[in-house]
């Protein structure tokens, strides 16, 4: 390996905390691959089976839709890796990475990485957590409106997530207790009400990256919605006290959860969407009977509703 690949492998994110010890146990994997402009290097939905760092040139990481649409996940260049949850997750490609000039990169095979970390067990965790920051950083960029923030906003969000779940049917946040977490779903879907005169209000329906929870912080008040995981949920966590720091801290979250507060509607009952509205579970435990109409809002297809009892 050249020195001036060893002096970019230092410098790389992955790299730079390793101990000299772990780094010169590394070296002896890496293998020199070359791809020419307009090559791909990896393949979304290919076997995740080795991790790359580029040394030299510029590619482009994107997720393609099902309907071949290509989603820019982000401009990788010498130094920047790819692929740290191959090495100790395995699975598939969750994106394509495609050379935008001529590239070179060090390849590591995951089964000879394996191999190494039977010999140093931290090696493995210290690339587990620098794979999964990678991931969660690629989801808020993908999904949520946090993906629009800063990088260095973002990794300072991301270092205090923390993953929670909770099972179809239980509440997530419940009407009046203390401000407490706010919340970013990873996988599942959830709904918002809150109770008037004896019935449940439809506040609003949360999907893979929207946040909730974020009021009663801001108004330094007790929750003014219960949110109910309408499937099993996997959510991201951000304490009271880390959504706090982190406005302190960056101008730019600040802003991000003041927009939101100022669009709050509290008193506007949202329509359900069709993708909740055809759960039998969720019409009978609501009591609502659906129109046959349909209304189409943008992107999103809604179906009109109105109370059982009517």
């Amino acid at each position: 390996m050249k020195i001036q690949d060893t002096e970019i492998l230092r410098r790389s994110s992955l790299f730079r905390f390793v101990s000299d010890e772990h780094f010169e146990a590394i070296e002896p994997l890496l293998q020199e691959e070359h791809h020419e402009f307009g090559e791909v290097i990896v393949k979304q939905g290919d076997p995740a089976n080795s991790f790359y760092v580029l040394t030299s040139g510029r590619a482009r990481a994107l997720k393609i839709k099902p309907d071949g649409e290509e989603i820019p996940l982000g401009v990788l260049k010498p130094g920047d890796s790819f692929g740290e949850a191959a090495l100790a997750e395995g699975g598939i490609r969750n994106a394509t990475v495609r050379c935008s000039t001529a590239v070179d990169v060090l390849r590591i095979n995951r089964d000879d990485f394996l191999q190494l970390v039977r010999r140093v067990p931290d090696l493995k965790q210290y690339i587990e957590s620098t794979g999964r920051n990678r991931a969660l950083q690629s989801f808020l960029y993908q999904f949520s409106n946090f993906g629009r923030l800063p990088a260095p906003v973002l990794r300072g969000m991301i270092d205090k997530l923390t993953p929670v779940t909770f099972e179809k049917g239980n509440l997530i946040i419940r009407e009046g207790d203390n401000a407490g977490p706010l919340y970013v779903i990873e996988k599942g879907r959830a709904r918002a009400f809150a109770g008037l005169n004896g019935r449940e209000r439809n506040l609003a329906f949360y999907r893979e990256g929207d946040f909730f929870g974020e009021l009663s912080i801001l108004n330094d008040s007790p929750r003014a919605a219960s949110v109910e995981a309408f499937t099993d949920c996997q959510l991201l966590s951000l304490e009271l006290k880390s959504v706090r720091d982190l406005r302190r801290q960056f101008p730019e979250f600040d802003k991000l959860l003041s927009e939101r507060l100022a669009r709050y509607e509290a008193k506007t009952e949202a329509r359900v969407p069709l993708d909740f509205a055809t759960s039998e579970a969720y019409s009978a435990s609501a009591g609502i009977a659906f129109e046959r109409s349909t209304i189409s809002c943008r992107s999103t297809r809604w179906i009109a509703v109105r109370p059982a009892s009517e």
